[in-house]
């Protein structure tokens, strides 16, 4: 962002340009940047920089810690940039990847972000098998016991981890969710040495999970790519047996991601059948060719045969 703001030299001096060079700044930064700092970056005078952050603050743009003084990006930032993620040009061959997904393997397929502490989904796509895993877009799912929360966790910061580790015991969904701290920091030194996370009946009975990570074009872990089945129609080992054509999927997306010229992010989706066509032949590829016909918290289950949910 930052780079192509660079190099439109000829508006430098618009406030608009200015404005979004603040915002784009502080969205790369994990810490709250300084004043000082944020004014070097941005190559204009502290007063200057003062008054461009207040006035985008009053927006709720920008946040401004009243202890340290320190700024970061603010709540109507996150809502946008999620909003962004969700409905911006980057849906339709997204969208495009993960329907393949979830028709190859019959799983539901969930692109989830780390949110305030909590598992948000961004976008999803139904399972087409005959017995699916039916859950609400907006069902809270913990952290500790979900796939996409482990993973997200065992790649984000050690403040995040640590804060998020005082709250231990955790509260247990099912007989095999992970309560205590110090089996919980295993298991996310687990996940980060294998590069995927699992739920095991964790969060919901005869539902498991797999979730790999998806990078930014810095390599930063920025959201997960997870598969949800029910144990049922798709046991866990023989979800994990399809991992190579989830990690392709996640692979591809995160290409999507990185950095990329805006030609580039026009061509994928003015000729969304050719993207289609050649993304999805490496997970149609590598799935195919391993595919096989296949209460404490329960998940409803429904069959999907072209007829009404039964």
């Amino acid at each position: 962002m930052n780079e192509i703001l660079a190099r439109e030299s000829g508006s430098a001096r618009s406030p608009v340009v200015k404005a979004l060079k603040l915002l784009a700044h502080l969205a790369a930064n994990k810490d709250a940047v300084a004043l000082a700092d944020l004014s070097r970056a941005l190559k204009l005078p502290k007063p200057t920089t003062y008054r461009l952050a207040r006035s985008i603050e009053t927006t709720g743009f920008v946040h401004k810690d009243p202890l340290t003084r320190r700024y970061r990006v603010g709540t109507a930032f996150e809502d946008l940039a999620l909003s962004a993620l969700r409905y911006g040009a980057g849906h339709a061959p997204r969208q495009l990847l993960m329907n393949d997904l979830a028709e190859l393997l019959g799983a539901r397929v969930n692109l989830v972000i780390l949110r305030a502490g909590s598992v948000t989904n961004v976008e999803w796509v139904e399972s087409t098998a005959a017995l699916r895993v039916d859950i609400r877009s907006n069902l809270p799912m913990a952290v500790h016991s979900s796939a996409s929360g482990k993973l997200l966790l065992a790649f984000g910061s050690n403040d995040l981890q640590e804060h998020f580790l005082r709250s231990a015991p955790f509260e247990a969904y099912t007989k095999k969710t992970i309560t205590s701290r110090r089996a919980f920091m295993r298991e996310l030194e687990n996940i980060r040495e294998r590069g995927y996370a699992q739920d095991d009946e964790e969060l919901i009975i005869g539902v498991n999970c797999l979730a790999v990570p998806i990078r930014n074009g810095s390599g930063e872990v920025v959201a997960g790519l997870a598969v949800m089945a029910a144990t049922a129609s798709l046991p866990l080992d023989k979800l994990r047996g399809h991992l190579k054509a989830i990690q392709n999927c996640a692979a591809l997306i995160s290409a999507d991601l990185g950095s990329r010229p805006a030609a580039a992010t026009n061509k994928v989706i003015s000729k969304p059948h050719s993207k289609k066509e050649k993304d999805s032949g490496s997970i149609k590829k590598s799935v195919r060719a391993a595919r096989k016909p296949s209460r404490e918290r329960t998940a409803r289950t429904s069959v999907n045969s072209r007829r009404p949910e039964v």
